[in-house]
């Protein structure tokens, strides 16, 4: 029950959010999985870039990563990750280094984020 009450929480503070526009993708207990709609972009080539948030409740955490996705590789690349203090959005950690591109099955959770993401279902 306390999960529930702290993802509906979570949905609430990010709707009125006004510096993002970050749509719920999924939950799992306390943690829940976001991505900012107004940050998807085609950037070349077929490559998507996409900012995408998981918020730890439990820990007061949010992780955001700036996202490449290349649907016709079926790969996604984290460019870029913070650590911020969820409540005050204060950042405890910044991370520049791109990582290696990573394959995803379109039946995986991954490509089921994706099509939502992209194709919005």
């Amino acid at each position: 029950m306390r999960s529930i009450f702290l993802v509906i929480l979570l949905m609430m503070t990010f709707s009125t959010c006004s510096a993002e526009n970050l749509k719920f993708i999924d939950a799992m207990d306390d943690t829940g999985y976001y991505y900012d709609a107004d940050s998807v972009s085609e950037m070349q080539n077929g490559v998507f870039s996409v900012k995408m948030a998981v918020i730890k409740a439990s820990l007061n955490r949010m992780y955001a990563y700036d996202v490449r996705i290349t649907p016709a590789n079926r790969t996604y690349e984290v460019i870029s990750s913070q650590i911020l203090s969820y409540d005050t959005r204060a950042v405890i950690e910044t991370n520049n280094k791109r990582r290696l591109p990573q394959k995803y099955s379109n039946k995986s959770e991954m490509g089921q984020m994706v099509r939502l993401i992209l194709y919005g279902d």
